[in-house]
């Protein structure tokens, strides 16, 4: 078919053919205008969110790099994004872990009871889920690195009181006990995490529950 409509076609055009070959090309259609300019409301509002983000952004990488040792410029930075980070609990010190995490800090208890049986446990420990719960467990524990010796005793008569009320224990001991990270050299040796060469214990006292 194309082989016979192309000669006509030529016929046409040399023979004058006014239908075809005074007939005008069609014109080709224009691209639509794109029209990328935005009110002055949008504009605004994209340089607030940028702003947001910026801010956001700096502020998380300022938490952790405040963390001693740090220098002074770092310090300023951080008092002037404290409220943010604390009002959104964002100033946690990922720091603490590299490149030299220190020990850790547990607490350990004896509880006695009426009918004279006893019972002992330490917290944080893997049973206690979920995570979130854990974490909070963790974080008690590791405050008592970090109490004020004003403010110690009352920690610690807390810590005693919500035991004794949780399990109905008359009376309970505590204690702090210190998880040491292990040596190169005790790595090497097959030392595991939980060798109890690695955990230090100091007593902090005994409460009795008719103290409270």
């Amino acid at each position: 078919m194309e082989t016979e409509l192309k000669p006509s076609l030529e016929a046409a055009t040399q023979e004058g053919d006014p239908t075809v070959a005074d007939r005008p090309a069609p014109a080709l259609a224009s691209p639509p205008e794109s029209n990328t300019t935005l009110p002055p409301q949008r504009r605004w509002l994209r340089r607030l969110v940028s702003l947001v983000i910026l801010y956001h952004v700096a502020a998380i990488i300022v938490a952790p790099s405040a963390v001693a040792p740090s220098s002074e410029i770092v310090q300023v930075a951080w008092r002037a994004f404290r409220p943010y980070l604390q009002f959104l609990y964002l100033n946690h010190g990922y720091h603490f872990f590299a490149p030299e995490p220190s020990s850790s800090t547990l607490v350990g208890y004896t509880l006695e009871f009426e009918d004279g049986k006893t019972e002992t446990g330490r917290f944080p420990h893997r049973g206690i889920a979920p995570r979130l719960l854990y974490h909070r467990h963790f974080m008690l524990s590791e405050f008592l690195g970090f109490v004020d010796d004003e403010v110690e005793q009352p920690w610690h008569r807390s810590y005693a009181r919500h035991l004794c009320r949780t399990y109905g224990a008359r009376k309970v001991s505590l204690s702090r006990i210190t998880h040491l990270l292990p040596t190169p050299q005790a790595v090497r040796d097959g030392r595991t995490l939980d060798d109890s060469e690695g955990f230090t214990e100091v007593p902090l006292g005994s409460y009795s529950w008719d103290d409270f």
